[in-house]
């Protein structure tokens, strides 16, 4: 059977991308590729084998468009009002903390949304129901 490894986005700084993911996700590389037009960094944390892969074409000065493909990565926490509020205290922003319920009120997940600093959308969902 296939096992997912990694999801790969495309930045246009490295550095600040890197400072994103390890202060909002906790990740940090594992891996890296330089090559004389572009590096490869996977970065990972302890709580799961699932790595993001941030491809930076050096010298790329447009900002890469998403097209309408392209949705989220999420994460899970324990406590998503807790994180989105140490998140906000750190100065990033942050779309509002959200709740999905069923039709007889029973709640189906907590989340809110970040997006990275070349607008990619995560998703951090509190553990809860399906989301472990």
């Amino acid at each position: 059977m296939a096992k997912l490894i990694h999801t790969m986005v495309r930045v246009r700084d490295l550095e600040r991308s890197l400072a994103f993911y390890h202060t909002v996700l906790g990740m940090a590389p594992i891996h890296r590729l330089d090559f004389d037009d572009f590096s490869l960094v996977y970065l990972r944390n302890d709580e799961a084998d699932g790595e993001i892969e941030l491809t930076w074409n050096k010298g790329r000065e447009t900002p890469y468009a998403h097209g309408d493909g392209y949705g989220h990565v999420a994460v899970v926490v324990d406590d998503a009002s807790a994180e989105r509020e140490r998140l906000l205290g750190l100065g990033f922003a942050t779309k509002d903390l959200c709740e999905f319920k069923n039709d007889t009120g029973e709640l189906l997940a907590r989340y809110f949304f970040i997006e990275d600093p070349d607008g990619y959308k995560i998703e951090v969902l509190e553990k809860h129901g399906h989301y472990r």
